[in-house]
């Protein structure tokens, strides 16, 4: 990272915490898991499989971590060429590289990249929707080996965005074979633990 982003970030996430306070809130965060766990009993949105849909009850969730809840600086790519993304089966959806993230939790420094499918840009209210598949040192222990996503939306106008780990989520294909997933960017893989959002419990769902 370099010496100017870095200072940046020293402002910019001083005034963040600040302006935190106003974007987020731990009711947002506890709506959206009950939205998740609505979504997981439902006949037609759940990705679980009949048997283990009847059995559901809730998801296990990390505790709701406020420093988890990131303000972070967000660049436009330059790159921005369109791309098939690879995914769990043949499956190839398009999508291009349209932000990178920067930001620290604790000491240690990260960027992801985040980005924009091409199904959705153009829709009404989806034009700042951006995607972002990650791993974490969390893979494998408390959350899906194979890694989770975040979304996050943007404001063009405006240099922070908010990235709230506590939404994590895992992919549908980790409770089913019958979906098909965007793997992890290399890029996206960070050695870094990040115990918020969804945990995904071992041998418990049938695939």
């Amino acid at each position: 990272m370099t010496v100017r982003i870095v200072m940046f970030l020293m402002i910019a996430l001083f005034q963040g915490s600040i302006d935190l306070e106003a974007q987020w809130k731990p009711k947002e965060a506890r709506n959206w898991q009950k939205e998740m766990n609505v979504s997981f009993r439902s006949e037609t949105e759940s990705p679980l499989k009949e048997i283990d849909r009847m059995k559901f009850k809730r998801l296990p969730f990390f505790k709701i971590n406020k420093k988890l809840a990131l303000l972070v600086k967000w660049e436009r790519c330059n790159d921005s060429s369109w791309f098939e993304m690879i995914t769990t089966t043949q499956r190839r959806p398009i999508y291009r590289k349209y932000a990178t993230l920067y930001s620290s939790i604790g000491d240690e420094s990260f960027k992801l990249t985040a980005f924009q499918p091409q199904s959705l840009f153009q829709k009404e209210g989806w034009e700042n929707y951006l995607f972002i598949p990650f791993g974490d040192e969390s893979n494998g222990n408390q959350t899906y080996g194979g890694g989770r996503y975040v979304e996050i939306r943007i404001d063009p106008g405006k240099e922070l965005v908010l990235l709230d780990f506590n939404k994590s989520y895992n992919p549908y294909c980790a409770y089913s074979k019958r979906y098909s997933c965007p793997k992890i960017p290399v890029e996206n893989i960070l050695d870094i633990e990040i115990n918020a959002g969804v945990k995904y419990p071992a041998n418990k769902y049938h695939h």
